[in-house]
C-alpha cells in the first residue's frame, strides 16, 4: 500500500506539472490522497476566509487547517490549480471542499482523490 501511494504520488506530481504555467516556478509540491466534496457558491454571500468574494470567477477551494491559505491544489481530474481561500468545518486532515457553481459539480466531485499542495510562498 505505501508503495502503491509513493507511486501515485510521483505520477500526480508529474501530472500537476503539465498545467502550470513555464513561466512560474513551483516547488516541488507535497501529494497525497484527500477528502473531496464541493460546496455551491451560490448557498453563501459575502466572502471566504481569506476575504475573497465567494463569486469570483478564480478556481478557489476550502482546506482542512493542516493546509496553509494561499496554498495552490493540483485536484486529480480537474483542469485548474485551486487557490485555498476558505475554510469550514472540515472534519480532519487533507480535505478539500471546492467551490462550485452548480449542486450537481459539487456531487460528482465527493469522494477521495489524489491531490497536490503547492506552498503559498512558492506561487
Amino acid at each position: 500500500m505505501v508503495h502503491r501511494r509513493r507511486l501515485l504520488g510521483s505520477v500526480a506530481a508529474g501530472l500537476a506539472g503539465l498545467i502550470v504555467p513555464a513561466h512560474v516556478r513551483l516547488a516541488q509540491p507535497t501529494c497525497r490522497i484527500a477528502r473531496l466534496t464541493g460546496y455551491v457558491r451560490t448557498d453563501f454571500t459575502g466572502r471566504t476566509y481569506d476575504g475573497t468574494n465567494i463569486r469570483t470567477q478564480e478556481p478557489i477551494c476550502a482546506a482542512s487547517w493542516n493546509i496553509p491559505l494561499g496554498s495552490r491544489v493540483w485536484i486529480e481530474g480537474l483542469d485548474d490549480l485551486f487557490r485555498v481561500a476558505d475554510r469550514g468545518r472540515l472534519g480532519y486532515s487533507d480535505w478539500i471542499d471546492v467551490a462550485c457553481w452548480s449542486r450537481e459539480q459539487a456531487y460528482e466531485l465527493t469522494g477521495h482523490r489524489m491531490i497536490c499542495v503547492y506552498p503559498p510562498e512558492e506561487i
